[in-house]
């Protein structure tokens, strides 16, 4: 729909439209005047440019009204010289926008040494920027934030001719360039403190907690914040200046008063820095206020940071990282529900931790560490819960206590008894069941990190409610006898349902159950390609798991399988991610190996090894490039004439390797 327009032709409408204006019924926009174009119009050169200027200022709306920040793309990292004294960055293509509503555009990878930006203080006049004392062009120190700015220049030479009868023709630029200078934008350090990691610790304070405004000029797209001594480069954290385009919506944050942007980029800065410590502080453990002042509500933690000590003759989970008067519980949770977790939490508050004791009193914290589905159904059953307080480690673990807590505890005797229901765990092996349980879980955080095992912490709601688990779980899985029929397809497919009733004949009534769980999953479904006798990666595992049962039925001989043998296997099986490596190893292969692998001979070899989800674990490890290879030594292995030798063999290698 056009604008509506008021034309003036005569005195009279003027006057209206005078008194329009005076009347403030009629708002002029100053910056938004174009040419009124019409036959017979003499132009000149500031008419076209003020049409220009007019299109630039409502593209410039427009993009305002998107946001500031990155739109893709303009990640920046370290070079190949970063451990030198001439370190560089680097910049990757992308484009953005700054708070005026310029767009920034970086064409190719930059790779620019620190020490050229800028390389001249004539560029730091044209560019607005002034440098702080003491951090010179060409020995900076401080803190400072790497941006990127809109410039523009004029260049070509053209003849201009000349506009009267007596002038001369001179020579002016033709085109005017826009192009994006990178530069350097001194951040005012109010941190007080000199060493670099205090300062990292102190901005993210002001920047994410205090939500304190960076400094950076309304034209300039922060990429990355860097700390300086003397030109070297002490530490480089993108998150936090870097927002993603919308980050100042103030739709996208309800009724919190932080934009969600700035928490997910809180989050990721926090990762950032929490990775930059060196593996040994992380393995010792360290208490968070030593390396920062306000958390989000939600991150990763180190998994060093919780232990078991005897205390007062009883095996207890202390923490050391939180402060002694937050409230702490542990518990294990699904895997595939941390990144739900997470997106909840990060609506919460975040956690200051300069707070006043009283504060900080009333601040409770669930640490969780993540495992999969069949594991946690264990841990319901052997720890009768998947859900444990956690004392402070520090002195101030006494003054949490309450007097009548303090009192009992010290009258209790030590080598005291209780009697204990039958199935029970009693107290100090129930203790030693969760040390057992925790150790082993950050023993396989740690192995896949490289040793900086992590668990992760949640800002708990202050809500009146408790959510307790109890007693023995029962898995809800739809229609039994849809569940049956599907597992008598299954093994009727396979020729294998003789060999299973021989096995769950003496089986317990839960470990049955838990039994047709495990080959009803989907992954385990028979393929489309079976009838071809072209076997599936679902068709070798739901084979693998049979033959795991069968061979754990035979090892118990006469006494049949227990419930316990059953989660085992299932825990081998409940990897979601399994199946991935057998796929791509398909994949990879050439025709006559691809046509081996899917072969009867070599699935079945391969399922009575013992070793499939081992394989595939080895599998997914690999680089794509050694698939191919993997290949033809996995069909190699399976038909020698040992293959179970060989099929362990060659997991247990490539285990070992990764």
């Amino acid at each position: 729909m056009a604008n509506s327009e008021v034309t003036v032709q005569s005195a009279l409408d003027d006057a209206r439209l005078q008194a329009q204006l005076a009347a403030g019924a009629f708002i002029v926009d100053s910056g938004r005047r174009r040419p009124f174009y019409f036959d017979g119009r003499f132009l000149t050169a500031d008419d076209l440019t003020a049409d220009q200027n007019y299109i630039r200022a409502r593209q410039s709306d427009l993009a305002q009204a998107m946001g500031a920040g990155v739109i893709r793309g303009l990640m920046v990292g370290l070079g190949t010289q970063a451990a030198s004294n001439s370190p560089t960055l680097v910049i990757e293509p992308g484009i953005g926008i700054t708070p005026a509503g310029d767009l920034v555009n970086v064409d190719t990878r930059q790779t620019i040494p620190i020490s050229a930006l800028p390389q001249t203080a004539q560029l730091d006049v044209q560019l607005g920027i002034k440098v702080l004392p003491g951090a010179s062009a060409v020995n900076r120190s401080g803190l400072f934030v790497l941006a990127l700015r809109p410039i523009e220049f004029s260049a070509t030479p053209t003849t201009a001719y000349p506009t009267t009868l007596d002038g001369q023709r001179t020579v002016r630029d033709g085109d005017i360039f826009e192009a994006t200078a990178i530069t350097l934008i001194p951040y005012p350090d109010r941190a007080g403190v000199e060493n670099a990691n205090a300062k990292r610790a102190r901005v993210a304070r002001e920047v994410f907690f205090e939500r304190q405004q960076t400094g950076v000029q309304q034209e300039a797209l922060p990429l990355a914040m860097l700390c300086l001594e003397g030109g070297v480069l002490r530490w480089l954290d993108v998150y936090m200046v870097r927002r993603e385009v919308g980050a100042e919506s103030t739709l996208a944050a309800g009724l919190s008063q932080r934009t969600r942007a700035l928490l997910e980029a809180w989050l990721q800065q926090h990762q950032d820095h929490l990775d930059d410590i060196d593996t040994a502080t992380v393995q010792a453990g360290f208490a968070a206020v030593r390396q920062f002042e306000a958390l989000p509500p939600v991150g990763p933690m180190p998994a060093s940071t919780l232990r078991f000590e005897q205390e007062l003759g009883q095996l207890t989970l202390l923490q050391s990282y939180f402060p002694p008067q937050v409230d702490c519980e542990f518990a294990f949770i699904p895997s595939d529900e941390l990144a739900a977790l997470v997106q909840e939490s990060l609506a919460l508050p975040p956690i200051d931790l300069r707070a006043s004791d009283a504060d900080l009193d009333h601040l409770s914290i669930l640490i969780v560490a993540p495992v999969t589905r069949q594991l946690l159904e264990a841990h319901k059953r052997t720890l009768q819960s998947v859900v444990t307080p956690v004392r402070s480690a520090s002195a101030g673990l006494v003054a949490k206590r309450s007097p009548l807590e303090s009192l009992i505890r010290l009258a209790q005797p030590p080598l005291l008894v209780r009697p204990t229901l039958p199935g029970v765990l009693a107290p100090d092996a129930l203790a030693q069941a969760w040390q057992s349980a925790i150790d082993a879980t950050r023993a396989q955080l740690g192995g896949a990190a490289q040793g900086r095992g992590m668990f992760w912490y949640l800002r708990k709601r202050q809500l009146p409610y408790t959510a307790e688990i109890s007693s023995a779980t029962l898995r809800l899985a739809g229609d039994a006898a849809a569940i049956d029929q599907e597992v008598d397809v299954r093994l009727r497919a396979d020729g294998l349902l003789t060999r299973f009733n021989a096995i769950t004949a003496n089986m317990p009534t839960l470990a049955r159950a838990e039994t047709a769980n495990l080959l009803a999953s989907p992954r385990l479904a028979v393929s489309s390609t079976l009838a071809d006798k072209r076997l599936a990666t679902s068709d070798l595992l739901r084979r693998s798991a049979l033959s795991a049962l069968s061979q754990r039925a035979d090892a118990r001989q006469d006494e049949g399988l227990r419930h316990d043998d059953v989660l085992t296997i299932a825990r081998q099986f409940g990897d979601p991610r399994l199946g991935e490596g057998f796929d791509a190893l398909v994949q990879a292969a050439d025709e006559t190996t691809r046509q081996d692998l899917q072969g009867a001979k070599v699935v079945q070899a391969v399922a009575d090894s013992g070793v499939a989800p081992q394989l595939d674990v080895a599998i997914r490890a690999l680089p794509l490039a050694e698939h191919s290879r993997f290949a033809a030594q996995l069909r190699d292995a399976a038909v020698s004439a040992d293959p179970t030798k060989n099929l362990t063999t060659l997991a247990g290698l490539r285990g070992a390797v990764t």
